[in-house]
């Protein structure tokens, strides 16, 4: 049996599912989807990942969030090819409004990579980012620089410096202006606002 179909069977297990249209419907992608997975012999990690959540209750109303099988990187920058949303996982919303104060339509999940922000992200962790909407505040945030993605703390002071450093301490940290940020390639995509925990 190839590899790939090996696959297959442990998503089919992990789900208690037995058909493509019913472990379509439990990852929340469509058939062709998984098709496509086939064909190309690789399967998203994400799709595990779904699969091995527990049973969600019924009762309850749940928001899919995309998920971005990108890495952002807590270190040196990590080249990025796409930003093709992949998958989706399934949060309560009200936990989002109440928990994190967000909006559940604003905000989307991606991978960290890279020890510069530890112990607050460690690496392999995944991230909830807020879209930024232009106001800039004290935090840790998602920047794409040229085609980089970096997790890195803010620090804006009243001056209009903005103190750019990492929670790992080896990293040295850096200064830019408010000018400086808008006339550089460096674009803030947004908050993070958890981590496998409330940040």
């Amino acid at each position: 049996m190839d590899d790939i179909e090996k696959q297959i069977d442990e998503l089919f297990q992990l789900t208690n599912t037995s058909k493509i249209s019913e472990l379509a419907k439990f990852l929340g992608v469509s058939p062709i989807t998984i098709r496509t997975w086939r064909t190309r012999k690789k399967i998203p990690s994400s799709a595990f990942r779904k699969a091995k959540q527990p049973p969600q209750d019924d009762s309850i109303h749940y928001t899919k969030l995309p998920f971005y099988e990108v890495s952002a990187s807590a270190g040196p920058g990590e080249l990025i090819e796409c930003e093709q949303e992949s998958s989706a996982i399934s949060f309560a919303p009200e936990w989002l409004r109440n928990d994190l104060h967000v909006n559940p339509n604003e905000v989307f999940l991606m991978l960290a990579k890279g020890d510069s922000m530890q112990p607050t992200i460690k690496d392999g962790a995944m991230i909830m980012v807020e879209k930024f909407t232009g106001s800039l505040a004290d935090g840790v945030y998602v920047m794409r620089h040229e085609n980089n993605l970096l997790v890195k703390r803010l620090h804006v002071f009243p001056t209009g410096v903005i103190k750019v450093q990492s929670d790992n301490s080896i990293y040295e940290p850096y200064e830019l202006t408010k000018e400086q940020l808008e006339a550089s390639n460096l674009e803030i995509l947004g908050r993070v606002v958890w981590s496998g925990q409330r940040m």
